[in-house]
């Protein structure tokens, strides 16, 4: 039964491709600015789609090859690479479209039982395999046997392989489909997906070219054809993406470059010639990381003048101001980011580290204020919970911020120190105030 679950968890991994087992292995991004637009990108797709949750979770991935995908729970996944080489706001959306149609299409569910039906399969191969390998201890032809075995577990892992991802194929189309209608329903071209297809097809190369079979999608070039017969007719053909779409999607590109490609790649893409807002502050940002601080805050505080009303630009120089041991000139930009998007709660954690850090009670005080309004609207992050902990001993109050770091513990999932520091804080809480009812609710849980 073990060895026929964990082939069963394999097979999830390697050939689903959207499951939580891999989304649990991913090295992930947090940016408010790259996930507030991709959340307000998604919004009218999903209820195109008739998604009614539309606030489901968006995570950027820390993978510069172009690919996406989503989990059961409606989790979606974006590899950073995919933003970077979309080329249009439209082709990034329709990259959404197309995982959204998933989605709405049931596929996840059907997909992960064609995965079991497979990984069955698959588990008793592999189990035959051995069984040869073991009747052939002590043969003096057991190499012979064994290379013998190896071929036959390769082959019914490959045969295994093809089945499913015939199963993929149509799949993948419906999802095309599907993309095409949601961008329609929402008045936006189609050639969003035919940008994106054609990425797929250059990326995929000449390996792709060997089977229909052999990728997590099928061959570019069959797609391609279905989605040019199917946007042909469609009357927002020749629409573009508005201005306020394009600003925001290259100066969330422009971000994405600073921060995690090469320097003379920054340079190579946004050169000092160009005076553009998104070369400026990709400059600025990879100036900074590679440890031009004192230059990088006078380029955002330029920046921040040029586009007042930016909150992203405002929270970029709180930051710099923040890393590099200034918290007290944190402060003022990152109230204002604040104001300026006050639903962001990145940027509430972020300002209130700042004011935790100033060593000013009542900065501290105003600190815990903020990250309970965080930790009531993202009542599932441990972070405001960490942060919060951090603040109360700052303070002195040392069962709350076992309290908070109970919190936090809960909902990393490490049950034990939970409990343990649910202990703690009982013993320094005043029994059946709310904060020691909390500490024994937690008990209770673990």
């Amino acid at each position: 039964m073990g060895r026929v679950l964990s082939t069963l968890l394999f097979a999830l991994c390697v050939f689903l491709g959207s499951s939580a087992a891999q989304a649990q292995t991913l090295r992930l991004i947090t940016d408010a600015e790259t996930q507030s637009m991709i959340r307000d990108f998604s919004a009218p797709l999903m209820k195109a789609a008739g998604i009614q949750n539309q606030n489901l979770p968006i995570y950027i991935v820390n993978d510069r090859r172009f690919n996406a995908f989503v989990i059961e729970n409606g989790s979606m996944f974006i590899n950073y690479g995919t933003i970077l080489d979309s080329k249009t706001p439209n082709a990034l959306k329709a990259v959404l479209a197309h995982e959204i149609g998933h989605l709405a299409g049931g596929h996840l569910q059907r997909l992960r039982e064609q995965a079991e039906v497979q990984a069955r399969v698959q588990a008793v191969s592999m189990l035959l395999g051995v069984g040869v390998l073991a009747a052939a201890a002590g043969q003096e032809n057991r190499e012979d046997i064994g290379r013998m075995a190896s071929a036959f577990i390769i082959g019914a892992s490959s045969a295994s392989q093809n089945a499913f991802m015939a199963y993929r194929r149509s799949e993948e189309s419906a999802a095309d489909a599907a993309a095409i209608s949601y961008l329609e329903r929402t008045k936006q071209s189609p050639d969003g997906m035919l940008d994106v297809l054609t990425t797929l097809k250059n990326n995929q190369g000449l390996s792709a070219g060997a089977s229909g079979y052999l990728g997590t999608h099928p061959l570019a070039e069959d797609r391609i054809n279905q989605v040019q017969n199917r946007a042909a007719s469609s009357p927002f053909r020749k629409k573009r993406d508005n201005k306020k779409d394009v600003e925001r999607f290259e100066l969330v590109k422009a971000k994405l470059t600073g921060f995690l490609e090469r320097s003379q790649t920054v340079l190579n893409r946004y050169p000092n010639s160009d005076k553009s807002l998104a070369a400026k502050y990709a400059r600025t940002i990879a100036g900074y990381r590679a440890g031009a601080g004192i230059g990088a805050i006078k380029q955002m505080e330029a920046l921040v003048k040029a586009s007042p009303s930016n909150p992203n630009f405002r929270e970029m120089l709180g930051q710099m101001y923040y890393e590099t041991g200034q918290p007290s000139k944190a402060l003022s930009p990152l109230e204002r980011a604040v104001e300026l998007a006050p639903k962001e709660p990145e940027f509430r954690m972020i300002y209130a580290l700042a004011l935790a850090d100033t060593g000013s009670q009542a900065n501290v005080q105003e600190a815990i204020r903020q990250l309970k309004r965080v930790s009531a609207t993202s009542p599932r992050s441990a972070r405001p919970f960490a942060i919060l902990a951090r603040a109360y001993a700052k303070l002195g109050d040392e069962g709350q911020a076992d309290l908070a770091a109970a919190e936090a513990a809960l909902l990393n999932g490490d049950v034990g120190l939970a409990r343990g520091l649910a202990k703690k804080a009982q013993k320094k809480l005043t029994k059946g105030t709310p904060a020691w009812l909390r500490s024994d609710d937690i008990l209770s849980l673990t």
